[in-house]
């Protein structure tokens, strides 16, 4: 196996000059990074304190639980899609 030169990392990335990198396509990408994060982390802290529960408390903790993990994922998709609108 031999080490990469510079002539073939040049080779990998080229930018498109009709498609310039800017900072709002930064922020964008970042964004929809954040946003899928949010998303994903407010469902796993639902979905992991669910069975830790006693199944009487899981009746009462049913309507809060699924109101969280809804309110992460419509923040979380809602910052993905402003960043996929700026990307």
């Amino acid at each position: 196996m031999r080490v990469p030169s510079a002539t073939d990392l040049a080779a990998v990335w080229t930018p498109n000059p009709g498609h310039p990198y800017t900072w709002a396509k930064f922020f964008g990408l970042l964004a929809v990074v954040s946003g899928c994060v949010i998303a994903l982390v407010g469902v796993y802290a639902v979905r992991s304190t669910w069975p830790d529960l006693d199944p009487p408390r899981r009746r009462k903790q049913l309507l809060p639980l699924t109101v969280t993990a809804g309110v992460f994922l419509v923040i979380g998709l809602a910052v993905a899609a402003f960043g996929a609108w700026l990307f």
